[in-house]
């Protein structure tokens, strides 16, 4: 499939699938899975809004790692029939738009559940253990300030807030159970048969936010998670308790958590995304020495991102073919597909 130029119509009449990011990709995986399929793939490197519309607008397929598709891209795709998120999170890409273009929206549900509910798992226990606190000050030669046998948070026993109940936040669960805590779980969209399969038990958000001792993210941001977690959350949460985020940013009002920890409102966090990335170096939360950061990088593995790239690959190969893509975040859409 060798490469055509992204911004005219493919000279061939084939269907283009068109690969976006801040850097260009070789797409060895993406090109396996879409061997067979008469078509040209590309990948085009992009850093602007007119940069974008230039490499997608004749694109059948956009492959998207993280880059925004906005209303005003979406007009100038005159010829797409999917976009495909790398990953789960689909928040860059207006999904309203492209529902009443005709263009289905898929993101890679389930490819990296293992990873971000692992990373959560770790930062869940790293604040429980007080492994900065303690690392800082041993490192340091500070041993006796913080040598303490009651310094850190059992775990077993303890009970875990899941707010999000899709698949990271059901391997999260399954996770706190194995360490034989309860976990409570805030989703008012997924069937009360759960509870009995994972164990848990459903409740409102003021009741997962009064029992639990660790609150954990797991929706994505969508109007209705807006910050989600905002000053009153903080304040109905025990002064005991830590928040992990690992799902979007927004979902919290940083600037809450950081009058909040200040004021002692909670006893810390483990926070990898941030309503503003990359984290900018004054940012409060880095000399917190109750808090945690890690740099947007849970769902990071080397077999993560290649199931990534090879079912973002299998999914452009499906729509190609003429089939239902295995994940479609706008099933509405269905019913007004572009020929």
């Amino acid at each position: 499939m060798p490469a055509t130029s992204p911004t005219s119509s493919p000279v061939s009449g084939k269907p283009l699938v068109v690969h976006i990011d801040v850097a260009e990709s070789p797409l060895e995986l993406e090109r396996i899975a879409l061997a067979g399929i008469d078509c040209e793939i590309v990948s085009v490197p992009v850093s602007s809004e007119g940069e974008i519309i230039e490499a997608i607008k004749e694109a059948t397929v956009v492959l998207n790692n993280h880059s925004p598709v906005t209303a005003n891209m979406v007009e100038h795709l005159t010829n797409c029939k999917m976009i495909i998120r790398y990953g789960h999170g689909y928040d860059t890409v207006d999904v309203d738009a492209c529902t009443e273009a005709g263009i289905i929206v898929t993101n890679i549900a389930g490819s990296t559940s293992e990873e971000v509910s692992n990373h959560a798992l770790a930062l869940m226990m790293a604040c429980a253990r007080n492994l900065k606190r303690l690392d800082l000050a041993t490192t340091s030669g500070r041993w006796a300030e913080v040598y303490s046998r009651e310094i850190c948070s059992r775990i077993f026993g303890e009970t875990v807030g899941v707010v999000g109940f899709g698949w990271i936040g059901r391997a999260f669960a399954r996770k706190c159970k194995a360490l034989g805590m309860e976990v409570l779980v805030h989703d008012p969209y997924v069937g009360r048969w759960l509870a009995t399969e994972y164990g848990i038990r459903f409740v409102e958000k003021q009741e997962l936010l009064e029992s639990a001792d660790y609150v954990s993210m797991h929706v994505p941001h969508l109007p209705g998670t807006h910050h989600w977690i905002d000053a009153n959350a903080l304040q109905t949460m025990k002064r005991s308790a830590y928040l992990i985020n690992t799902a979007r940013g927004p979902v919290v009002d940083e600037q809450a958590l950081i009058d909040g920890l200040l004021a002692g409102e909670i006893a810390g966090a483990g926070v990898d995304v941030y309503e503003q990335e990359p984290l900018s170096s004054d940012n409060p939360l880095l000399s917190m020495d109750n808090v945690i950061c890690t740099p947007h990088i849970a769902g990071s593995s080397e077999i993560g991102w290649a199931t990534i790239r090879r079912r973002a690959g299998e999914e452009a190969a499906r729509v190609l073919r003429g089939e239902r893509p295995e994940v479609v975040v706008n099933p509405e859409v269905l019913g007004r597909l572009r020929s």
